[in-house]
């Protein structure tokens, strides 16, 4: 598994690149605290996580997601409750 880290130039910003680098910090943080959050995430797959809490920062990560489906990669979006996520 990846994660949705991979930068695409013309969809990304550095905001975007730091939001969701803290969001695989503490979705992470969370995955070592309870693993079974860590098993029902396929195994080579790109994944992309969605806050609950951010429509704009999601509608760029799908956008994100499509583009390296269609260059031929799997990729698994995770909604994930920001709330419930570790600081």
């Amino acid at each position: 598994m990846t994660t949705g880290a991979a930068i695409i130039s013309e969809l990304d910003s550095k905001d975007q690149t730091d939001k969701r680098l803290e969001l695989v910090r503490r979705f992470t943080l969370a995955g070592f605290a309870d693993t079974s959050l860590f098993e029902t995430i396929p195994n080579d797959v790109t994944l992309i996580l969605l806050p609950d809490d951010d429509d704009e920062f999601v509608e760029r990560e799908v956008r994100i997601g499509a583009r390296i489906a269609q260059r031929g990669d799997d990729v698994y979006f995770r909604h994930v409750r920001t709330a419930d996520l570790p600081e």
